[in-house]
């Protein structure tokens, strides 16, 4: 059943007056289009879910275009937003414009036009949102910016509604998804407040949906596709190393937060309750856990080379955890005690597509793993990408394929985007299924030859040849996959490494 509103239909107080609806007319329109070109049971896909992450919308890339936007409903962008100068797509380097999204959004429904649901593990808006809307408005009404950011939000719902109509779209914020700028969102927060009846409407949730969304940017709702499975989504910015809670309504004022301990309560409860009646789930997050290996080696890179038994201090003193390591602890803590009760994690946030193996600190047996989504935005060179997961009816995945864009840098308004598959995961890794133990055998190889490690590379990359990764440095990403906490990292990436895979070169 659709919605009982529409993204983005309803009102905000803004600067003592409320922004009007969309005319009777347009909005029946919009309803009846959209209901009418809803799926039949028949032709959903039941066993697939469409996965992206790390969109990073830019609607500012056309700074002319601004002034525009702000004052046109947020269903009128798309119109707007067909002026874009330039009409090439977002090159290497730059945050998601609207030719990109559009064509990434068109080939997703190309891809899988009717999947069992969707899912967005974080981050909608474009990284430096607060200052580029300033610098193209020379405003600063923090309420003028506030309303373009759910505008914004709007916008994206809306135009995932318009190619998905009547599928349930599970998102998740990531750490530039806020008012207040970059790891700062506020459990209670003016964006959560804003922005939890789109999402709820997004996901075809009930009014408890709001109530969690509000308070910590969380959810606990049912497997959309298969029954006594539950998908959990968590806020993890609040677990951040970075993280540090802000209050829109102080100016942007930081604030005492106790919301990571917090939420990893509301995670034992709900995952205690799922385990008393015998349901298993899936878990949703934006920040991975583990180590940033990314950061890590540009750390060390950056420091001055060490000999003797400074080396390791040096090295050691480089590692950057994604999550502070107390909490990873106790998530970690968590999946041991649950790792019967979860059956998979999806995350985004590396702009990466890679994994990660959860195990207890120490113990060095793997208990549950993450797997990490691959970017919309090219920003950190990464080609535009997305997923198609396959699951079983027990809840269990089974396989998945990454697709991504082949010609981003001819790509224009005029020139369409090529997309094409570029792997899918058994067969790539001659895999029996998407499991635990298929995960941990190719950490096993990847850390074992050079061969293994060059072919993981490749796909970490999304097949993109702009982003360089300096052969020395790519161990401290592929360590960064099994050991999450700061101690087995070292040793894994620290320590002088052997060649027990024959390679006769490191990698």
């Amino acid at each position: 059943m659709f919605p009982r509103k529409l993204a983005g239909f309803h009102r905000i107080q803004i600067g003592g007056g409320k922004r009007k609806l969309p005319c009777l007319f347009r909005l029946l329109t919009v309803l009846i289009a959209t209901v009418a070109s809803a799926p039949s049971a028949r032709a959903v896909a039941k066993d697939k879910l469409l996965l992206a992450s790390d969109i990073h919308f830019n609607p500012m890339a056309d700074a002319a275009l601004v002034s525009s936007l702000e004052a046109a409903d947020s269903t009128q962008w798309a119109s707007i937003l067909q002026r874009t100068s330039p009409g090439s797509f977002s090159p290497y380097g730059q945050d998601t414009n609207w030719w990109l999204l559009q064509s990434a959004l068109d080939q997703m429904r190309k891809t899988l036009p009717h999947p069992a649901f969707v899912m967005i593990t974080g981050d909608l808006l474009a990284h430096g949102f607060p200052q580029a809307f300033l610098n193209a408005t020379h405003n600063k009404d923090p309420e003028h910016y506030r309303a373009f950011v759910l505008k914004t939000v709007e916008f994206l719902a809306f135009e995932f509604r318009k190619r998905f109509p009547g599928t349930k779209i599970l998102i998740t914020p990531g750490n530039n998804d806020e008012d207040c700028g970059d790891y700062s969102i506020q459990a209670g927060g003016v964006f959560l407040s804003d922005t939890a009846e789109v999402a709820r409407e997004l996901a075809g949730a009930d009014a408890p949906f709001v109530s969690d969304w509000k308070a910590l940017g969380s959810y606990n709702v049912p497997h959309p596709a298969v029954p006594g499975v539950r998908i959990i989504s968590l806020n993890s910015i609040f677990f951040s190393n970075k993280y540090h809670a802000t209050n829109f309504g102080e100016g942007c004022a930081p604030v005492e937060s106790t919301a990571a301990s917090d939420l990893l309560q509301w995670l034992q409860s709900s995952l205690a309750a799922a385990q008393q009646a015998n349901q298993k789930v899936w878990l949703m997050f934006h920040i991975p856990p583990g180590i940033d290996g990314y950061a890590t080696i540009n750390n060390h890179s950056a420091q001055p080379e060490a000999t003797g038994p400074s080396a390791g201090n040096s090295c050691a003193n480089s590692i950057v955890p994604m999550w502070a390591p107390t909490w990873t602890a106790q998530f970690d803590g968590l999946l041991e005690t649950y790792q019967h009760t979860v059956l998979a994690s999806f995350a985004g946030h590396t702009h990466t597509d890679d994994f990660r193996l959860v195990s207890a600190a120490g113990v060095g047996v793997n208990e549950a793993f993450v797997l990490v989504d691959p970017p919309v935005s090219p920003v950190y060179g990464q080609n535009p990408s997305f997923r198609v997961v396959t699951f079983r009816s027990d809840g269990s995945l089974a396989d998945q394929s990454t697709y991504y864009l082949t010609n981003l840098k001819q790509a224009s308004g005029k020139v369409r985007g090529r997309w094409k598959k570029e792997y899918t995961f058994t067969r790539e890794w001659s895999a029996p299924r998407l499991d635990l133990a298929s995960l941990g055998t190719i950490y096993s190889q990847i850390q074992a030859t050079k061969t293994a490690r060059d072919q993981w590379l490749k796909l970490y990359n999304l097949s993109s040849s702009a982003a360089k990764i300096p052969p020395d440095s790519v161990r401290g990403l592929s360590c960064a996959i099994g050991p999450l906490d700061v101690a087995a990292y070292e040793k894994c990436y620290c320590q002088p490494e052997s060649d027990p895979g024959g390679s006769g070169a490191k990698p």
